[in-house]
């Protein structure tokens, strides 16, 4: 039996990782400051602290196990725009937090530290090469991307000084059942299904030729988990997308059919931008799959399809 730590485990992504590792047997604990999570989301079966983890004195203070097999560090605050309204903030919820829970990993013997890096830290692709392989320069154009890249150069400095182990994951753009529908600042998806769940029109900050990687979570939690033993990912930074390219349009499109609204002109409203928003790159997945025998399975209109079942389950929580 294995024990996992997971910081931000009440969030979308961490709450989904929670829940297979509890099935396959795991002693789970789960850390989060429910600032964007719901404790609602945490598995009955796992130990959950309500902690800042960006705060060492508090982690200091949890009753955490002496001896952890894995560390799944997937808190933060995770919006490009929301970064700019508070970059000091950015820098203690991704940066700092990181470093406390590398030292917190060492204190604890882990074997593993697994990292939920971002698509941020490329920053503004260039035109001419859409597809970004792991080796491409990084250049972030917001603070959530800086503090990001330089997380993980904290993580392999920090790693060669010590007997944990860890993976880096780019996540591309993650998408379905469970996801924060409230968070207006993050999760382009979420964001424009959000707008339907409430039967008023998409408000789209950017051009409608603007494109994504968009990876669905099943798909994406396989790879994060069948890492854990690969000794091919370790000390290893990976994209982890799909290598598709999704335009705005094809995406409202696509919602749009899902939620019965055929009307494009009628249901959709351009206007403004983001800050330190991008025109749009693909992941290139080369890398990740010569080391993994994992692909992605969902494409995005069946992802769209397997995420609006659960919205219309759970639509009271998400109409106020």
């Amino acid at each position: 039996m294995k024990t996992s730590i997971i910081t931000g485990g009440a969030g979308f992504i961490g709450s989904r990782l929670a829940q297979r590792l509890i099935q396959r047997g795991d002693i789970v604990y789960v850390l989060d400051d429910l600032s964007t999570g719901y404790e609602r989301n945490v598995p009955e079966k796992a130990v959950f602290f309500k902690v800042d983890v960006s705060d060492p004195g508090r982690i200091r203070e949890l009753d955490l196990p002496g001896k952890a097999d894995t560390v799944y560090h997937f808190a933060g605050q995770s919006s490009g725009e929301a970064s700019f309204d508070d970059p000091s903030g950015d820098i203690d919820r991704n940066y700092r937090a990181t470093y406390n829970m590398l030292v917190a990993s060492e204190q604890m013997n882990a074997k593993r530290f697994i990292y939920s890096s971002s698509m941020s830290v490329y920053g503004d692709v260039d035109r001419s090469a859409p597809m970004v392989p792991e080796d491409y320069e990084c250049n972030p154009a917001s603070y959530y991307g800086c503090n990001k890249f330089a997380s993980e150069k904290f993580i392999n400095v920090f790693a060669k000084h010590s007997h944990i182990k860890p993976t880096i994951f780019r996540f591309f753009n993650v998408y379905g059942p469970g996801q924060n529908m409230k968070n207006m600042k993050q999760g382009m998806l979420s964001i424009y299904m959000s707008y339907l769940i409430r039967d008023i029109p998409v408000t789209v900050k950017g051009s409608l030729d603007r494109f994504r990687d968009f990876i669905y979570i099943d798909d994406l939690l396989d790879a994060v988990v069948d890492c854990e033993e690969s000794e091919r990912t370790f000390y290893e930074t990976f994209n982890l997308g799909t290598g598709i390219k999704t335009t705005v349009s094809r995406l409202l499109e696509a919602l749009l059919n899902v939620f019965g609204k055929g009307d494009f002109d009628k249901w959709v409203i351009v206007e403004g931008n983001t800050p330190g928003d991008i025109k749009g790159f693909v992941a290139d997945m080369a890398k990740l799959k010569a080391r993994m025998e994992w692909s992605p399975v969902y494409k995005i209109e069946d992802g769209i399809k397997e995420m609006k079942k659960w919205v219309d389950e759970t639509v009271d929580l998400w109409k106020d």
